[in-house]
């Protein structure tokens, strides 16, 4: 009875060491770009809502594997260049990504979120399109919408205002003075920094997050002395410089919140919602969630 015993130990060890190891295989692969190639192009029928757009996505996805998309705004004062390494990244993971530029640099967040959906609508109209390179190619079910700063105040709004349309929403350190979002119905990944002397997390970020219903997916990360642009391009250009580099961390709970919620890929659920490891858990000052 001891050897069944201590071969049932080993047993279940051994298959929980395996676990673990399969999950940190699939997380560092989730840290960096993923298996497809990357696209870009800009060459489509404007629309009024925003001024251009680059659309990334993954060449390399065979004709039969259609993809949902992801629309994303920039911040106040800034541009699609400002978070073109989202576009690269989600888009070598197997979405298709628009990035757009704003009307104009000042843009409100309310003005962002009709920028948004209008790129949503891009996006859907472009596998329609003969002469587009998604023509076919869109799940047009499968839409989120992503933002910076104003940009992540018009996602906000724009999930709230258009959620029947949309299945994932992801603000990135949102600017939006006494926002509430207990009408958001499409699970929700809030991004935020410690430190941020912009939008500030304790008025902005975290309050968007504690407005948002019970009853959907939800999660708050706030990065351990994170600034405003922690999830911005690294371009060079002080004002916009992310102070620490978390890509890897921001960047593989974008893919996995996307793969799980557009996708519905479950294996992707214990990626966002199981133990944070070791490695990230020291990079990061809040950490909550509701699974659904």
């Amino acid at each position: 009875m001891k050897s069944k015993t201590n071969f049932i130990f080993l047993f279940l060890t051994s298959v929980l060491w395996i676990n673990a190891a399969a999950q940190e295989a699939h997380i560092s692969q989730l840290e960096e770009l993923g298996p497809y190639e990357v696209e870009r192009y800009n060459d489509f029928p404007t629309v009024p809502q925003f001024a251009n757009a680059d659309i990334y996505y993954p060449k390399s996805k065979t004709q039969i594997q259609r993809f949902g998309g992801v629309a994303i705004s920039p911040g106040f004062r800034e541009k699609k260049e400002n978070l073109s390494w989202w576009g690269k990244l989600l888009a070598s993971h197997g979405f298709a990504v628009l990035i757009l530029d704003t009307n104009t640099l000042n843009d409100l967040p309310e003005i962002r979120a009709e920028a948004l959906i209008a790129g949503v609508n891009v996006l859907r109209s472009e596998g329609d399109r003969n002469a587009s390179p998604l023509s076919g190619k869109i799940e047009p079910e499968n839409m989120a919408v992503m933002g910076h700063s104003m940009g992540g105040g018009g996602a906000l709004l724009a999930a709230q205002l258009y959620g029947d349309e949309l299945k994932a929403a992801i603000p990135l350190t949102s600017w939006q003075p006494d926002g509430q979002f207990s009408k958001i119905n499409i699970p929700t990944l809030a991004i935020a920094g410690e430190v941020d002397r912009i939008a500030d997390s304790k008025v902005h970020a975290f309050p968007h997050y504690r407005s948002l219903p019970g009853n959907i997916a939800k999660m708050y990360i706030e990065i351990k002395n994170g600034n405003h642009f922690i999830a911005n391009t690294a371009t060079g250009q002080d004002r916009l410089q992310p102070n620490i580099d978390v890509h890897d961390l921001v960047g593989r709970f974008g893919i996995a919140w996307l793969k799980l919620f557009l996708d519905e890929d479950e294996s992707y659920r214990p990626l966002i919602f199981g133990n944070m490891p070791e490695k990230d858990a020291t990079r990061i000052s809040r950490w909550e969630f509701y699974e659904n």
